[in-house]
């Protein structure tokens, strides 16, 4: 079973748009998964159109208690194969409440083992900030999907998870934790954008995608719908790039090998 943490420690970077539709790719390709939230907002529940605001038991419980079903929290959403661990602001309370627990860091990795066997792969949501949200979903990866803004900006937060990687890497031993792919995300054609892509590319080697994921309205209202993109509009521009950075996701996890166009404008159209 893969755990997949889809990470950025700065906010606006699609991150839960990625996160909520690769889940449901996967799951279209006839793999079973589980979204774990870990986000007090809630919104990859919501963006699966469930209404996460009073609901229990969630992600908070499942980690606070030691002792609780993972199926007794982990629920069915309308995409077949696709089962969701929602987040409320309840989690909020949870680091105070493990502050005296020095193995906090690992109860998801723990928790989380008791879905091996039962799906393929789970996908992780994790907040857009540093902490031990983060840290937590870093631990019980095995692979990291990173979305940068293409902006300069997005650059420094998309090297502070490289570092906090190496770090976890060294502290704990986890050689076998890896970046499976860099999204570059918001792309517009411009000088500064394509200057960011160089940087991305010389950074994180044969790591970054070969598609882009540009502005899509489509992507927006799907999201406002509750629904994944291919629920809401399937032929679209957005469903396409999705396709798109699934397909590739999926091999490089796999190890089937799927080309990519390297012209990351290639669905910018």
């Amino acid at each position: 079973m893969r755990r997949i943490a889809f990470v950025n420690e700065k906010g606006g970077t699609c991150k839960t748009t990625l996160a909520v539709n690769l889940a449901a790719f996967l799951a279209r390709q006839g793999r079973r998964v589980l979204l774990v939230d870990l986000d007090t907002q809630g919104h990859a529940g919501k963006s699966l159109g469930c209404d996460v605001r009073e609901l229990r038991p969630n992600v908070y419980d499942l980690l606070l208690d030691p002792n609780r079903p993972l199926a007794s929290v982990a629920r069915p959403t309308a995409v077949p194969g696709l089962d969701l661990v929602p987040a409320n602001k309840a989690l909020a309370e949870f680091p105070l409440a493990v502050a005296y627990d020095r193995e906090r860091t690992l109860r998801l990795a723990r928790r989380l083992d008791a879905a091996e066997g039962r799906y393929d792969y789970v996908v992780i949501d994790s907040p857009p900030s540093a902490g031990l949200f983060l840290t937590s979903a870093l631990l019980a990866a095995t692979d990291v999907v990173i979305p940068v803004a293409t902006t300069y900006l997005a650059l420094d937060g998309c090297a502070e998870v490289a570092a906090t990687i190496e770090q976890l890497k060294a502290e704990h031993g986890r050689e076998d934790l890896r970046v499976a792919m860099v999204v570059p995300t918001l792309y517009r054609k411009s000088v500064l954008a394509d200057e960011v892509m160089a940087k991305l590319r010389e950074y994180f080697p044969g790591r970054v995608a070969g598609t882009v994921l540009s502005h899509s309205v489509h992507l927006d209202e799907a999201q406002g719908h509750g629904q994944s993109i291919w629920q809401y509009a399937p032929r679209s521009k957005g469903a396409k790039m999705m396709q798109a950075l699934g397909a590739e996701l999926l091999g490089r996890l796999e190890g089937v090998a799927r080309p990519a166009p390297e012209d990351a404008a290639a669905l910018d159209a």
